[in-house]
């Protein structure tokens, strides 16, 4: 069986657990509907080396940006989807945006280290 990422749903819990766990926090925010995200899930999330490089070295969490507008404001995304890396006290490491491969993401996380 494919390992699967263990999303957390939650900004605020998941920011807790980063910085009691003392791991950088992974955020994807998308949106319903689309196409890019859409693919970003199907295709890379399912790859089971980047499953293993999510859970065992971010906390991860995956939030529909209407339903956080707050949030999206405040980080200022411009765009679906845009992942965001922060150190395990709330600052932020690195941005990406749109489809990547999985060999091309697990390249994008390397760089938040």
């Amino acid at each position: 069986m494919a390992a699967t990422i263990q999303w957390r749903g939650n900004w605020e819990e998941a920011l807790e657990e980063a910085k009691k766990a003392n791991r950088p926090l992974l955020l994807e925010l998308y949106l319903e509907g689309c196409s890019h995200c859409a693919r970003l899930d199907r295709e890379t999330h399912q790859d089971p080396v980047v499953a293993e490089a999510l859970n065992s070295r971010f906390i991860p969490v995956r939030i529909e940006g209407r339903s956080r507008m707050d949030l999206v404001q405040k980080l200022e995304v411009r765009g679906a989807p845009t992942t965001l890396v922060f150190s395990p006290d709330g600052k932020e490491l690195r941005r990406f945006a749109g489809f990547f491969p999985p060999a091309e993401y697990l390249l994008e996380l390397e760089k938040a280290a």
